[in-house]
Protein backbone atom coordinates (compact mmCIF):
# COMPACT_ATOMS: atom_id res chain seq x y z
CA UNK A 1 0.00 0.00 0.00
CA UNK A 2 1.24 3.53 -0.83
CA UNK A 3 1.44 5.98 2.18
CA UNK A 4 1.53 9.43 1.81
CA UNK A 5 4.29 11.01 3.95
CA UNK A 6 4.58 14.72 5.43
CA UNK A 7 7.78 15.06 6.43
CA UNK A 8 7.94 18.61 8.37
CA UNK A 9 6.21 20.59 11.01
CA UNK A 10 4.70 23.56 9.36
CA UNK A 11 4.74 25.74 12.73
CA UNK A 12 8.10 24.37 13.44
CA UNK A 13 9.97 25.64 9.97
CA UNK A 14 7.73 28.60 10.22
CA UNK A 15 9.74 29.41 13.01
CA UNK A 16 12.96 28.74 11.40
CA UNK A 17 12.21 30.72 9.10
CA UNK A 18 11.73 33.67 10.89
CA UNK A 19 14.69 33.16 13.12
CA UNK A 20 16.97 32.86 10.39
CA UNK A 21 15.55 36.06 8.34
CA UNK A 22 15.96 38.21 11.62
CA UNK A 23 18.82 40.21 13.22
CA UNK A 24 21.46 37.83 15.65
CA UNK A 25 23.39 39.01 18.10
CA UNK A 26 27.43 38.90 17.56
CA UNK A 27 29.33 36.95 19.67
CA UNK A 28 33.53 37.48 19.79
CA UNK A 29 35.12 34.26 19.47
CA UNK A 30 38.80 33.41 19.82
CA UNK A 31 39.39 31.28 16.81
CA UNK A 32 43.33 31.46 15.18
CA UNK A 33 43.18 31.98 11.63
CA UNK A 34 43.23 28.82 9.24
CA UNK A 35 45.27 29.18 6.10
CA UNK A 36 43.58 29.50 2.83
CA UNK A 37 42.70 25.92 1.20
CA UNK A 38 41.28 24.94 -2.35
CA UNK A 39 37.74 24.77 -2.25
CA UNK A 40 36.28 22.87 -5.03
CA UNK A 41 32.68 22.73 -5.86
CA UNK A 42 31.85 20.50 -8.73
CA UNK A 43 28.72 18.75 -10.03
CA UNK A 44 27.66 17.16 -13.51
CA UNK A 45 23.94 17.29 -13.85
CA UNK A 46 21.69 14.74 -16.00
CA UNK A 47 21.59 16.49 -19.73
CA UNK A 48 23.86 19.52 -19.02
CA UNK A 49 27.55 20.26 -18.63
CA UNK A 50 29.96 19.77 -15.74
CA UNK A 51 30.34 23.02 -13.70
CA UNK A 52 33.66 23.71 -11.48
CA UNK A 53 33.90 26.62 -9.39
CA UNK A 54 37.68 26.64 -7.68
CA UNK A 55 38.24 29.23 -4.86
CA UNK A 56 40.33 29.79 -1.72
CA UNK A 57 38.97 29.22 1.87
CA UNK A 58 39.17 32.38 4.02
CA UNK A 59 39.14 32.78 8.12
CA UNK A 60 35.96 32.88 10.24
CA UNK A 61 35.60 36.86 10.01
CA UNK A 62 36.27 37.41 6.57
CA UNK A 63 33.55 39.59 4.95
CA UNK A 64 34.82 39.86 1.08
CA UNK A 65 34.45 38.04 -1.80
CA UNK A 66 36.38 34.43 -1.82
CA UNK A 67 39.05 34.09 -3.69
CA UNK A 68 38.47 32.53 -7.40
CA UNK A 69 41.35 30.20 -8.47
CA UNK A 70 42.16 30.59 -12.16
CA UNK A 71 44.43 28.76 -14.33
CA UNK A 72 43.82 25.42 -13.10
CA UNK A 73 43.40 22.16 -15.66
CA UNK A 74 40.07 20.51 -14.90
CA UNK A 75 39.26 17.33 -16.27
CA UNK A 76 36.08 15.51 -16.54
CA UNK A 77 35.87 12.05 -18.27
CA UNK A 78 33.01 8.96 -18.12
CA UNK A 79 33.41 5.18 -17.92
CA UNK A 80 33.20 4.88 -21.42
CA UNK A 81 36.80 6.84 -21.85
CA UNK A 82 34.79 10.16 -23.12
CA UNK A 83 37.44 12.71 -21.79
CA UNK A 84 36.82 16.92 -22.23
CA UNK A 85 39.16 19.68 -20.24
CA UNK A 86 36.61 22.31 -18.89
CA UNK A 87 37.45 25.97 -20.00
CA UNK A 88 37.04 28.91 -17.70
CA UNK A 89 34.50 31.13 -18.82
CA UNK A 90 34.90 33.40 -15.46
CA UNK A 91 37.47 33.65 -12.86
CA UNK A 92 37.55 30.43 -11.15
CA UNK A 93 34.15 29.18 -12.75
CA UNK A 94 35.06 26.18 -15.10
CA UNK A 95 32.01 24.26 -17.71
CA UNK A 96 32.16 21.25 -20.14
CA UNK A 97 31.16 22.42 -23.47
CA UNK A 98 30.47 18.90 -25.17
CA UNK A 99 30.38 15.99 -22.32
CA UNK A 100 26.79 16.22 -20.21
CA UNK A 101 25.44 14.12 -17.71
CA UNK A 102 23.92 11.51 -18.19
CA UNK A 103 21.77 9.13 -15.81
CA UNK A 104 23.45 5.66 -14.84
CA UNK A 105 26.99 7.24 -15.92
CA UNK A 106 30.10 7.37 -13.86
CA UNK A 107 32.32 10.24 -14.15
CA UNK A 108 35.62 10.77 -12.74
CA UNK A 109 37.43 14.76 -11.96
CA UNK A 110 40.44 15.66 -11.85
CA UNK A 111 42.12 18.99 -10.72
CA UNK A 112 45.76 19.94 -11.07
CA UNK A 113 46.31 23.46 -9.38
CA UNK A 114 50.02 24.06 -9.12
CA UNK A 115 51.40 21.40 -6.70
CA UNK A 116 47.52 20.47 -5.98
CA UNK A 117 45.78 17.32 -7.43
CA UNK A 118 42.09 16.46 -6.51
CA UNK A 119 39.98 13.49 -7.90
CA UNK A 120 36.66 12.94 -7.30
CA UNK A 121 33.86 10.02 -8.99
CA UNK A 122 30.49 9.42 -8.80
CA UNK A 123 27.63 7.79 -10.29
CA UNK A 124 24.29 9.73 -11.54
CA UNK A 125 21.44 8.21 -9.89
CA UNK A 126 18.12 7.38 -11.43
CA UNK A 127 15.81 10.43 -12.54
CA UNK A 128 12.76 10.02 -9.38
CA UNK A 129 10.32 13.07 -11.05
CA UNK A 130 8.62 15.15 -9.19
CA UNK A 131 4.67 14.19 -8.60
CA UNK A 132 3.71 17.79 -7.95
CA UNK A 133 4.64 21.43 -6.54
CA UNK A 134 2.44 24.02 -5.30
CA UNK A 135 3.20 27.47 -3.19
CA UNK A 136 0.60 28.06 -0.77
CA UNK A 137 0.82 32.28 0.84
CA UNK A 138 -0.61 31.52 3.74
CA UNK A 139 -0.97 33.94 7.11
CA UNK A 140 0.37 32.67 10.75
CA UNK A 141 -2.12 34.55 13.12
CA UNK A 142 -1.01 36.68 15.70
CA UNK A 143 -1.18 35.99 19.62
CA UNK A 144 1.02 32.80 18.41
CA UNK A 145 3.95 31.38 20.45
CA UNK A 146 6.38 33.86 22.35
CA UNK A 147 9.19 33.46 19.68
CA UNK A 148 6.36 35.18 16.84
CA UNK A 149 5.48 38.28 17.01
CA UNK A 150 2.17 39.11 18.16
CA UNK A 151 1.67 40.55 14.60
CA UNK A 152 -0.11 38.39 11.54
CA UNK A 153 2.66 36.61 9.64
CA UNK A 154 2.39 36.45 5.77
CA UNK A 155 4.95 33.46 4.41
CA UNK A 156 4.78 31.48 1.41
CA UNK A 157 4.36 27.50 1.44
CA UNK A 158 6.13 25.50 -0.83
CA UNK A 159 5.23 21.72 -1.28
CA UNK A 160 7.42 19.49 -3.01
CA UNK A 161 6.19 15.88 -3.72
CA UNK A 162 7.50 12.64 -5.36
CA UNK A 163 7.41 8.55 -5.01
CA UNK A 164 10.34 7.27 -3.98
CA UNK A 165 11.33 4.00 -4.99
CA UNK A 166 10.94 1.27 -3.52
CA UNK A 167 13.86 -1.04 -2.25
CA UNK A 168 16.21 1.12 -3.79
CA UNK A 169 18.63 3.92 -1.08
CA UNK A 170 17.72 7.13 -2.55
CA UNK A 171 19.09 10.98 -1.39
CA UNK A 172 17.88 13.99 -2.37
CA UNK A 173 18.70 17.53 -2.34
CA UNK A 174 16.23 20.07 -2.67
CA UNK A 175 17.67 23.77 -3.51
CA UNK A 176 15.02 26.86 -3.00
CA UNK A 177 15.79 30.19 -4.83
CA UNK A 178 13.74 33.26 -4.40
CA UNK A 179 14.39 35.65 -7.35
CA UNK A 180 16.91 33.40 -8.55
CA UNK A 181 19.46 33.31 -5.40
CA UNK A 182 19.13 31.10 -2.75
CA UNK A 183 17.22 30.75 -0.09
CA UNK A 184 17.42 29.05 3.31
CA UNK A 185 19.28 25.83 3.66
CA UNK A 186 20.61 23.12 1.95
CA UNK A 187 17.32 20.63 2.06
CA UNK A 188 18.43 17.22 1.83
CA UNK A 189 16.73 14.10 2.80
CA UNK A 190 17.08 9.82 3.14
CA UNK A 191 14.61 7.67 2.34
CA UNK A 192 15.15 5.32 5.48
CA UNK A 193 11.56 5.84 6.69
CA UNK A 194 9.87 6.76 3.48
CA UNK A 195 11.24 3.95 1.04
CA UNK A 196 8.88 3.31 -1.18
CA UNK A 197 6.18 5.79 -0.37
CA UNK A 198 4.75 8.98 -1.60
CA UNK A 199 6.94 11.95 0.19
CA UNK A 200 5.82 15.47 0.66
CA UNK A 201 8.04 18.09 1.95
CA UNK A 202 7.50 21.70 3.14
CA UNK A 203 10.04 24.50 2.84
CA UNK A 204 8.70 28.01 4.05
CA UNK A 205 9.95 31.36 2.40
CA UNK A 206 9.54 34.22 4.99
CA UNK A 207 10.06 37.41 3.26
CA UNK A 208 7.74 40.42 3.87
CA UNK A 209 9.21 42.20 0.74
CA UNK A 210 7.98 39.78 -1.73
CA UNK A 211 5.38 40.78 -4.31
CA UNK A 212 3.70 40.11 -6.91
CA UNK A 213 5.65 39.52 -10.32
CA UNK A 214 8.46 37.71 -7.75
CA UNK A 215 9.60 33.94 -8.31
CA UNK A 216 10.12 30.88 -5.98
CA UNK A 217 11.50 27.98 -7.81
CA UNK A 218 13.17 25.04 -6.43
CA UNK A 219 15.77 22.28 -8.01
CA UNK A 220 15.27 18.74 -6.78
CA UNK A 221 18.26 16.75 -7.44
CA UNK A 222 18.81 12.80 -6.92
CA UNK A 223 21.82 12.58 -5.62
CA UNK A 224 24.60 10.30 -4.15
CA UNK A 225 24.89 9.23 -0.52
CA UNK A 226 28.65 10.62 -0.68
CA UNK A 227 26.84 13.98 -1.62
CA UNK A 228 24.29 13.78 0.69
CA UNK A 229 26.82 13.22 3.53
CA UNK A 230 28.70 16.53 2.80
CA UNK A 231 25.30 18.42 2.53
CA UNK A 232 23.99 17.24 5.95
CA UNK A 233 27.90 17.34 7.74
CA UNK A 234 27.52 21.22 6.74
CA UNK A 235 24.80 21.45 9.04
CA UNK A 236 21.86 23.46 6.97
CA UNK A 237 24.16 25.56 5.97
CA UNK A 238 23.64 27.45 2.25
CA UNK A 239 26.36 26.08 1.06
CA UNK A 240 28.81 27.88 -1.55
CA UNK A 241 32.13 29.07 -0.91
CA UNK A 242 31.26 30.79 2.17
CA UNK A 243 30.49 27.53 3.75
CA UNK A 244 34.59 27.40 3.62
CA UNK A 245 34.67 29.73 6.33
CA UNK A 246 34.20 27.19 9.06
CA UNK A 247 36.34 26.14 11.66
CA UNK A 248 35.54 22.54 11.26
CA UNK A 249 35.68 20.47 8.38
CA UNK A 250 32.71 18.93 6.69
CA UNK A 251 32.68 15.76 5.00
CA UNK A 252 33.61 15.48 1.72
CA UNK A 253 34.32 12.66 -0.92
CA UNK A 254 37.80 14.64 -2.80
CA UNK A 255 40.55 13.30 -2.53
CA UNK A 256 43.15 15.26 -1.82
CA UNK A 257 40.97 18.18 -0.74
CA UNK A 258 39.42 18.41 2.90
CA UNK A 259 36.54 21.27 0.73
CA UNK A 260 34.02 20.72 -1.42
CA UNK A 261 32.04 18.25 -3.60
CA UNK A 262 31.70 16.45 -6.58
CA UNK A 263 28.11 15.69 -7.07
CA UNK A 264 27.14 14.12 -10.26
CA UNK A 265 23.07 14.21 -9.98
CA UNK A 266 19.63 14.72 -11.90
CA UNK A 267 17.94 17.86 -11.89
CA UNK A 268 14.34 18.90 -12.55
CA UNK A 269 13.30 22.42 -11.76
CA UNK A 270 10.07 24.23 -11.10
CA UNK A 271 9.06 27.82 -10.63
CA UNK A 272 6.44 29.75 -9.62
CA UNK A 273 5.51 33.23 -10.43
CA UNK A 274 3.52 35.24 -7.16
CA UNK A 275 0.42 36.86 -8.62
Amino acid sequence: MLLKIKTYSKLIILIAAMISASCSEIIEININDSHPQLVVEASIGRGEPAIVILTRSVNLYHTGSFPPVSGAVITISDIEGNSEILSEINPGIYTSVNLKGESGQTYFLNVENEAETISSSGRIPEHVPVDSFRVVNSIYPGGGPAVLPNQTVDFYEVYVTYTDPVDKQNYYRIVLTVNGKISGNNYVYDDRLTNGNQVENLLVVYNPELKSGDSISVEVQCISKSVYEYFKSMGGSSGGPGSSSSPANPYTNLKGATLGFFNPHTVERLHYIIP
